[in-house]
């Protein structure tokens, strides 16, 4: 009998993961199809007023002098013992102090993290990776090349090379869900943990199935699950939409002091702009989201989570659902007027934010016990603050 109620447990756990995941699908490729008949609409209509200036973009054959400033840190490559691929990074402080290591999200690349690397270096040996198919590192362009557990151990090889053995890890927007996931896998070579509007991994899932509408803010995400057509659309007047996710009225940096120059820009478009070079990146989101079922397991370090309010690119209320997932000491700070480029944005209150947390002086005891009634955990630190570049007013 015992026997009958266990295959009668599993075979229903299994039809309801089975269930959950058609669900998960219908959603991500139902909201990738409006989004492609929204750009066909929006395309067509362009090219029927101006179609040379629609379907024209133009390859940069020279680096923008943004990304060879000395000032901003010292450029080097590691190579990778698990993939035998070669990275680049850019450093600055000791390389005998303790690692800061920054991983950086689409379409951006190590420039992302300039106003941090700096900042940092008098007490770290701050690291901004170029991940794998980005910047100046190695592009695969094979889908296979961008799964997790590759990605995961591009950032164990990186803390090796480096000669460390352990790190405060940093990351945003995709280099923030890789994170996430490295402090889950790896929490002994992970000090502290800082995430920038990034959702814990069970966190996007739970999002996604409890309220679906919410997928067609980030439809962009699911339009790059598909082949070659993103690359395409993406490549079009010159790259207009990478600009307007950058510099937009409604997805760009809200700061207005910190809008991206036309040469900082092409800090991005540089490397992007280049034969086969948007299909590496894009294969983060292809690889990523096609894992539906993440696991719902627990960080355990001390974990401070950055989320800029005026987000327009991942789903709402995200910050708030990482929570149950995180059973050390967390921390979660919402910026009013702050886009989704949290760091580049409000690059002041963001390092003020870093400085208090490395410092405790927000983040209370680790917990006593676990809730038991589905609340937050004890030991956990909620705040909105009024960002701007003064620094932080609470």
């Amino acid at each position: 009998m015992t026997s009958l109620y266990g295959v009668l447990v599993l075979n229903l756990t299994r039809m309801v993961l089975w269930l959950l995941s058609l669900q998960y699908w219908i959603f991500v490729y139902g909201t990738a199809l409006i989004t492609v008949v929204l750009l066909i609409i929006r395309f067509t209509w362009r090219g029927l007023q101006d179609p040379f200036r629609t379907f024209q973009w133009t390859v940069r054959h020279d680096p923008p002098a943004c990304l060879t400033d000395a000032r901003l840190g010292n450029h080097g490559f590691l190579w990778g013992r698990s993939s035998n691929l070669r990275f680049h990074y850019v450093t600055q402080g000791d390389s005998k102090k303790p690692l800061m290591l920054f991983l950086h999200g689409f379409p951006h690349n190590w420039y992302s993290w300039r106003n941090q690397l700096c900042e940092f270096s008098g007490q770290y040996h701050t690291v901004a990776l170029d991940l794998r198919g980005c910047g100046d590192s190695d592009a695969p362009s094979q889908l296979d090349e961008y799964t997790l557990e590759k990605l995961l151990y591009d950032i164990r090889d990186t803390i090796d090379e480096l000669g460390h053995t352990s790190c405060v890890l940093v990351g945003h927007d995709w280099g923030g869900m890789l994170a996430w996931h490295f402090a889950l896998e790896r929490p002994d070579l992970v000090q502290r943990l800082i995430i920038m509007n990034a959702p814990h991994p069970a966190a996007w899932l739970d999002a996604v199935l409890r309220r679906p509408s919410q997928l067609l803010r980030c439809g962009h995400a699911c339009f790059f699950l598909l082949p070659l057509l993103p690359e395409i659309v993406l490549s079009l007047e010159d790259f207009k939409l990478l600009r307007n996710l950058l510099c937009g009225a409604c997805l760009g940096i809200r700061n207005r002091t910190r809008r991206l120059t036309e040469a900082q820009l092409e800090g991005y478009l540089y490397r992007l702009s280049q034969p086969g070079a948007l299909t590496p990146p894009l294969n983060y989101y292809r690889a990523f989201l096609s894992n539906t079922l993440y696991k719902h397991e627990d960080v355990v370090v001390s974990t401070m989570l950055i989320w800029g309010e005026d987000d327009r690119v991942l789903v709402e209320g995200m910050s708030g659902g990482m929570r149950p997932y995180v059973r050390g000491p967390v921390a979660v700070h919402t910026i009013p007027n702050c886009s989704h480029w949290v760091q580049e944005d409000q690059p002041e209150t963001v390092n003020t934010l870093i400085w208090d947390f490395l410092a405790d002086r927000d983040i209370p005891s680790p917990p006593l016990s676990l809730p038991q009634d589905g609340s937050e955990s004890i030991g956990t630190v909620v705040k909105v603050l009024n960002g701007g570049p003064d620094g932080v007013k609470q």
